[in-house]
């Protein structure tokens, strides 16, 4: 996220860049996320960038769009803390399926060992 100098103009790149990222996180392209929401592609892509400010209404359908309450998309921690969550998960399954398969490899190897040596 890029700071912003001027009132505002953080707040409106933090909220943003989490619309963004829990539109793209959860899947939906900005025509699905501005057609959920009830604004125009163009609009939504202001939003996303920080330029635009929405309404209340418009802030309350984002959200609903997104499927989240309205007050997470001011909340630095939560888009983050999500997508540590998700990288976390995909690693440890990663590394439980090359712990298994290291595993399995070197059983095979010790029974055709065993085998061989009978």
């Amino acid at each position: 996220m890029k700071e912003k100098s001027g009132k505002g103009e953080v707040l409106r790149s933090l909220v943003g860049f989490n619309i963004r990222r829990y539109r793209v996180n959860s899947g939906l392209s900005q025509e699905e996320m501005a057609e959920k929401s009830g604004i125009s592609v163009p609009y939504l892509g202001a939003l996303e960038r920080g330029d635009k400010w929405p309404s209340p209404d418009t802030f309350a359908g984002i959200a609903q769009g997104l499927g989240i309450d309205a007050y997470i998309l001011m909340r630095p921690e939560d888009a983050a803390s999500q997508d540590v969550k998700k990288i976390i998960a995909k690693l440890t399954k990663d590394i439980t399926k090359l712990v298994n398969s290291s595993l399995n490899m070197m059983n095979t190897v010790v029974r055709e060992t065993n085998n061989q040596l009978k």
